[in-house]
């Protein structure tokens, strides 16, 4: 599997591990208008940053959910792993939710933003 469809599997991965993220996530308003703008190198850098560290969250708190015993279970570590990604995404100086789901949304539907993403994603596996 290529670089470029790892980031697009990937991306798919977190968009569907963050569908029950909350709704601060999912609003059109300053997301909508983030998304509008060109992203500079810094916010690129910060959200590499925390997409990294949200892929991290998802393989851990998938694993969790496999492991669940009952629905009960399963929701409190949605929950636990909802609130443990926003947080991680929160920590990354010049990111915020709002700014990481406009920048998600947005390389999902703008192939150049996306080729921008994915090289810094493969430097960033490059060490």
């Amino acid at each position: 599997m290529t670089f470029r469809k790892t980031l697009v599997a990937t991306t798919s991965a977190a968009v569907l591990a963050l569908a029950a993220t909350p709704a601060v996530m999912l609003s059109a308003g300053p997301a909508a208008a983030q998304a509008e703008q060109a992203y500079s190198a810094g916010q690129l850098d910060a959200f590499v940053e925390a997409f990294l560290d949200v892929d991290a969250l998802r393989a851990v708190y998938t694993e969790r959910l496999q492991q669940a015993a009952d629905e009960a279970a399963q929701q409190a570590i949605v929950e636990e792993g909802n609130a443990a990604i926003v947080a991680a995404i929160n920590e990354v100086e010049g990111m915020d939710i709002e700014l990481y789901a406009a920048m998600l949304q947005r390389a999902g539907e703008d192939a150049d933003l996306n080729a921008r993403i994915t090289q810094r994603l493969q430097a960033a596996a490059d060490g």
